[in-house]
Formats: structure tokens, C-alpha cells, sequence
């Protein structure tokens, strides 16, 4: 935690300046922080629940890894997200700030067509979701082999979903999103004394971080125990 912390002081010092090297050390802590999530995901993947040492090396080339992976995914789905929601005049979807963001969400929903309004949201949640899986078994295929190439075969990556199930997948990525939201709402209420507020919203940074990499890999590490169930998918 100590270091999670000092890491997100870090960037919010780096982050109020806009000079060029200040940029660069946010990136780099960013990437830092990127690596260590693809290690704990890694070590869940292989049975593991404890958090793992941090070793500068893996950290730093699984974080660089994941940023390449992750930007190109996350590109796509807002792609998708535009071409979906700029025609029924409606702001790209996400999910975690629609929720978040409720009065807001709700206003907005009930200003537009009702017809538009459902295949906003029907198509939207759709493909949000799809993405995610298949950016969320990418980034997990990662952490377990080290390789690019294995994150970005979508037949293969489907195979895996298969293997679990779609709606055992669409359930633990349901929970897994409830409870980051959850973590996130936490941070809302203000703790009077300042230190306290400041090291309880470090906390709640902290489970929303570990939360989302342990899921990740408790999700493939069911996908890789049906695979040994099944050897020959």
C-alpha cells in the first residue's frame, strides 16, 4: 500500500505540470503500475493469493506489453461506442462513468427518443461488453505467456470464452465491474481530517486496482483448468 500510494502522489504531482519530462515520468509510473497489475493477474492465472513480489524487470516489460495491448483494444471499442452512438445523438458509452454518473445518465436518457434511447442502450451494453471480454482474455493471455501475437488471435480468444461459458463469463465480469463501481462510490464520502481522507481514498485506488487484475486472472485460470479438462480444445 505504502508504495501504491507514493506511486499515485507521484502521478498527481507529475500530472499538474505540462512540461515534457513531467509527461514522461507519469507514462513510465503509469506503465510501472500497469506491470505490476499484469503480475498479480499472472501469479491469480497460476494459483497464486498472495500478492507477488515486485520484480522491476517483469513489471516493466509486461507494463509496456499491456499498454500496447490495452491502447489498441480500448481504440477499437471506442470506435465501436462512436459509430454506435453518434447517429442516435448520444455520447459514447461507458459504463463505469454512466454509472457513476446516474442523475446525469438518467437525464440524459430520458431526453432523447424512447426508441433510440433502448437501442442505445441494448446495442451499446452489447458491445461494450463483447469488447471487454475479448481485451480482458487479451490482456490475461499476456500475462500468462509474455506473448502479443496470443493477444490479439480473436478465434482463439473466443475458443477460450467458450470453454467457460459466455454466461458464467457475462456473471464474474458483471460482479467483478459491481465491484469496482462499489470501490469507486466509497471514495466519494469526505473523512473530515485530511491524512485520513487522503490515505482512504489511497485504499479504495488499491482495491479497485487489485480487483480488477485478480479478476482478470481468476477468469483465465478457470479458462486454463477447462482447458486441462479438455486437451484437446
Amino acid at each position: 500500500m505504502l508504495v501504491f500510494g507514493a506511486l499515485n502522489y507521484l502521478v498527481s504531482y507529475y500530472e499538474s505540470s505540462t512540461k515534457l519530462v513531467t509527461a514522461i515520468a507519469v507514462l513510465l509510473i503509469n506503465i510501472f503500475i500497469a506491470g505490476y497489475g499484469m503480475t498479480i493477474a499472472r501469479d491469480r492465472i497460476n494459483g497464486g493469493v498472495r500478492l507477488p513480489k515486485i520484480l522491476i524487470k517483469d513489471v516493466l516489460v509486461l507494463g509496456l506489453k499491456s499498454a500496447f495491448v490495452g491502447v489498441l483494444y480500448l481504440f477499437i471499442q471506442a470506435y465501436i461506442m462512436y459509430l454506435i452512438a453518434q447517429p442516435l445523438g448520444f455520447p459514447p458509452f461507458d459504463l463505469e462513468e454512466m454509472v457513476m454518473q446516474l442523475p446525469k445518465t438518467i437525464n440524459m436518457l430520458f431526453s432523447h427518443n424512447p426508441v433510440n434511447t433502448l437501442i442505445f442502450i441494448f446495442m451499446s451494453a452489447v458491445f461494450f461488453y463483447v469488447t471487454a471480454f475479448f481485451m480482458e482474455i487479451a490482456l490475461a493471455r499476456l500475462a500468462d505467456t509474455g506473448s502479443i501475437i496470443s493477444s490479439f488471435n480473436l478465434w482463439s480468444i473466443k475458443k477460450d470464452i467458450d470453454l467457460i461459458g459466455w454466461k458464467f463469463y457475462i456473471k464474474e465480469y458483471t460482479l467483478l465491474v459491481v465491484a469496482m463501481v462499489l470501490f469507486t462510490l466509497l471514495k466519494i464520502p469526505v473523512i473530515p481530517v485530511s491524512c485520513l481522507n487522503y490515505v482512504w481514498g489511497i485504499m479504495m485506488d488499491l482495491f479497485i486496482f487489485t480487483t480488477q487484475f485478480l479478476g482478470i486472472g481468476a477468469i483465465y485460470y478457470e479458462i486454463k483448468k477447462a482447458k486441462q479438462n479438455n486437451p484437446l480444445e
